[in-house]
């Protein structure tokens, strides 16, 4: 668990999406958030769907992983996610993120993850928390 990385994410606004746009809009603004994570995460890292609009990314063997380079990933997503090229309208993400090292058992390793991505909620979304 030392080495593992946890980032709990959800879309921003999801729920006016679907009612804005409908359910069939909103599943595609999910796979096109999947293709996103798959494109950026290694083959290594566990890309995981809680529900909803809500994943869970487990980022194995992460002991040297910079943050800056977190950062960078989570950018990355929010510009394609934003894109409207493809017809979809805009969307976004907010993210908690905690480091494996930072908890003793991985039930707190998910209630850390979870309260950072509430702390990036009340920030206005859109953004990231590190735990």
């Amino acid at each position: 668990m030392s080495t593992t990385c946890m980032m709990m994410l959800d879309v921003d606004n999801f729920k006016r999406i679907n009612d804005t746009y409908g359910h069939e809009t909103g599943d595609k603004i999910l796979i096109k958030l999947v293709r996103i994570l798959q494109g950026v995460f290694r083959d290594d890292d566990c890309i995981c769907r809680m529900g909803g609009d809500e994943f869970v990314i487990f980022m194995v063997h992460a002991a040297g992983m910079q943050r800056r380079l977190i950062e960078s990933k989570i950018t990355q997503i929010n510009d394609e996610l934003g894109n409207p090229d493809d017809g979809l309208p805009a969307a976004s993400i907010s993210v908690g993120i905690v480091n494996g090292k930072s908890v003793n058992d991985k039930e707190h390793l998910y209630e850390k993850a979870d309260a950072a991505l509430y702390e990036s909620k009340k920030q206005g979304k859109h953004t990231y928390t590190f735990a």
